[in-house]
């Protein structure tokens, strides 16, 4: 009876959980905030029809351990070694820092909260850490894991995970343990953390690889799902047995076959598995708000929950500074970072069980905690604008292109090429006109597409090239040239005509498939209308070229040239959310890598690294806000530059580890 019970309600909110994501879709509202929500109205508060939140915890805690599974495949172990100093540093003093201060203020009004020394632990603890849950799935969500601020809110948060275990150590052996007892305590688990740690390396090391090779001999679709999900369930078990955060085990897991060939495909088969437990365990947060509380105490808790997000933005961003960061990466670490966790929630059970801290201040932290979390997509999708409004800068860095009305953005803005799409033809037509230094301005609807481009230094932004307010907003009026690269001969129709109304002269160039609509894109005003294949981007550049004026013999000879070099310049395409769809195989793909000051390549020189003999080659590097391109033997890298690497996956990735660890 008990049994169908749990089905009955894992159904309710299954089902809850799909409606509300649908419409919650549709308003553009994050997808945690829609879990939280299904939660509350479910919850014993409202409905009742979900009343056992404990039965749904270890469903929610897998959710917890994919997630840092699938982070760990792109978080390897050469990055975990280049931010030694981030994770064991910064890390640190954050966790001791935020405990002792908010330590000290719980204490201190002990008299008020009734609320033992312990309690007084526990409650601070579970504020001080962040949520490893949204703060991993909102910045790979934004691609932004291989930002600098991405890479050191991953070493706070990995510290964090690490000293949640000496956290519940303290709590469940400091009641009654002594001095002597108390640190016997916290050796076992610090060596049962090393050991771990040992052998999920050695078994990532020798067993993992030829099993996983075996495996794809079969190529047998479903035992490759099924081997990864025992390997990452595995590694979260064997770390519960042995008293550490499954979460954790995962993430080494993951780690570990990160360094392999593995890993995309593992990736993308573990995401339905990772995103379906998510928003079970962010449904399961929402069944513990207590409403009642909320309503008779909002002022407060509102006010706590701002003090909360305030304080730790200033505390780790003044951390990151003084670790030798710039003011804006900074400031989005610590507004990624400035919510409490879902290791709160454990915290002030244990707390509630053990009569450490009464019901009622339970629910009051556990309130701050949850309303904490539910503003951390808004901070963390708004972190740049709101850093930028924090240091008082004019810069245009919206990925919207119809908020980009500064005038500053209108500085190269005259007699520029405008690609409408940012795929393979219009990186290939982008590349070229770089070489020439012509201005061009792209703009694609791809979001994970133009963060990516954005992230090597491609001058890219995010929106609908079908509306005219949007290329007027790019400078449509100024440019000298529309180039629309994109494959939807009705939507290029369309634009031709609002185009020809505002500028009636201005070339236009169309790509197409094929030549079914030639002759109807022609009447319509195209410029030139050019077919698809490699050959075909090819001839989409000379005309470009020639429409700019460029004699015809330089364009003769660049085309030439790139055919002397079978096609060097066109390998490598960054892909978006929709995949390499449409690109053959030999022409690569392109990676941004961010270089830490702590990593092996920092101020060595290319000819130094020499990445051609691991099959990679270095594309360009973004240096702030200037990208070096064809980058000689003599240029160094330095600290915070990111580099863009091509090559396929399995040299990108050998070439990563490399970069960042030397091996």
């Amino acid at each position: 009876m008990e049994h169908s019970n749990i089905i009955n309600e894992l159904i309710i909110i299954l089902t809850a959980s799909v409606i509300a994501a649908a419409l919650f879709h549709r308003l553009k509202v994050p997808t945690i905030i829609c879990y939280l929500i299904v939660g509350v109205i479910l919850g014993p508060q409202e409905l009742g029809l979900v009343n056992d939140v404990s039965q749904f915890q270890i469903i929610a805690e897998f959710g917890v351990a994919f997630l840092l599974f699938t982070l760990g495949l792109e978080f390897s172990l050469p990055h975990l070694i280049a931010l030694r100093r981030v994770v064991f540093g910064m890390g640190s003093l954050q966790v001791l820092i935020c405990i002792s201060i908010f330590g000290g203020l719980i204490y201190f009004s002990r008299m008020l909260y009734d609320i033992t020394v312990t309690g007084t632990l526990i409650a601070a603890s579970a504020i001080a850490l962040s949520s490893t849950a949204i703060v991993s799935k909102e910045l790979s969500q934004r691609n932004e894991i291989a930002t600098a601020h991405g890479h050191i809110a991953i070493g706070i948060l990995l510290f964090q995970d690490i000293a949640a275990i000496i956290i519940l150590v303290l709590i469940s052996v400091g009641g009654e343990a002594s001095g002597d007892q108390l640190m016997e305590s916290l050796a076992i688990a610090g060596a049962k953390a090393i050991g771990f740690f040992f052998a999920v390396v050695a078994i990532g090391k020798w067993l993992l690889p030829p099993l996983f090779n075996e495996i794809s001999k079969t190529r047998s679709e479903e035992l490759f799902v099924l081997t990864v999900l025992v390997v990452a369930l595995l590694a979260a078990a064997a770390a519960h047995a042995l008293g550490l955060a499954m979460a954790l085990g995962a993430f080494m897991a993951g780690m570990m076959l990160g360094e392999s060939h593995f890993r995309h495909q593992i990736e993308a088969e573990i995401r339905p598995f990772r995103d379906v437990l998510l928003g079970i365990f962010f449904v399961s947060i929402g069944l513990l708000i207590d409403v009642d509380l909320i309503t008779t105490y909002w002022p407060r808790i509102l006010l706590f929950s701002a003090c909360l997000i305030v304080f730790k933005t200033i505390l780790i961003a003044l951390l990151c500074k003084l670790f030798g960061n710039n003011g804006m990466v900074s400031i989005r670490t610590g507004l990624v970072l400035s919510q409490g966790g879902e290791f709160g929630f454990a915290l002030l059970a244990l707390a509630v069980k053990g009569s450490l801290v009464p019901h009622d201040v339970a629910s009051f932290f556990l309130s701050i905690i949850v309303i904490s979390m539910a503003a951390t997509p808004f901070l963390v999708s708004n972190s740049e604008k709101i850093a930028d409004r924090m240091l008082a800068r004019r810069q245009i860095k919206q990925e919207n292109v119809e908020e980009l009305q500064n005038p500053e953005a209108t500085e190269n803005r005259h007699h520029h090429v405008i690609l409408c799409g940012y795929g393979r033809v219009g990186q290939t037509i982008a590349r070229f006109l770089q070489q020439e230094n012509i201005p061009c301005i792209a703009v694609d609807d791809d979001p994970v597409r133009v963060q990516r481009a954005r992230a090597a230094g491609e001058h890219v932004h995010y929106g609908s090239a079908r509306k005219m307010k949007v290329l007027k907003h790019l400078g449509l009026m100024e440019a000298n040239l529309v180039v629309i690269s994109f494959d939807d001969h009705n939507a290029a129709k369309q634009m031709i005509h609002e185009i020809r109304q505002e500028r009636e002269s201005i070339p236009i160039l169309v790509r197409t498939r094929d030549d079914a609509h030639l002759v109807e894109l022609q009447e319509a005003g195209a410029t030139e209308v050019i077919p698809e294949t490699l050959e075909a981007s090819l001839m989409l550049v000379s005309h470009v070229m020639v429409a700019l004026g460029l004699p015809g013999r330089k364009v003769f000879q660049s085309i030439e040239q790139v055919r002397k070099q079978r096609y060097k310049m066109l390998h490598g395409f960054i892909t978006g959310q929709h995949g390499a769809y449409g690109m053959s195989r030999y022409q690569g793909h392109l990676q941004p890598i961010y270089i830490p000051g702590t990593s092996y390549a920092a101020n060595k020189t290319v000819g130094e690294l020499n990445l051609e003999s691991r099959g990679a080659s270095l594309h360009t590097i973004r240096r702030g806000n200037d990208t070096v391109m064809n980058p000689s033997d003599e240029t160094m890298l330095l600290p915070d530059d990111v580099v863009v690497v091509s090559g396929e996956h399995a040299a990108i990735e050998a070439a990563e580890a490399y970069l960042l660890s030397g091996k």
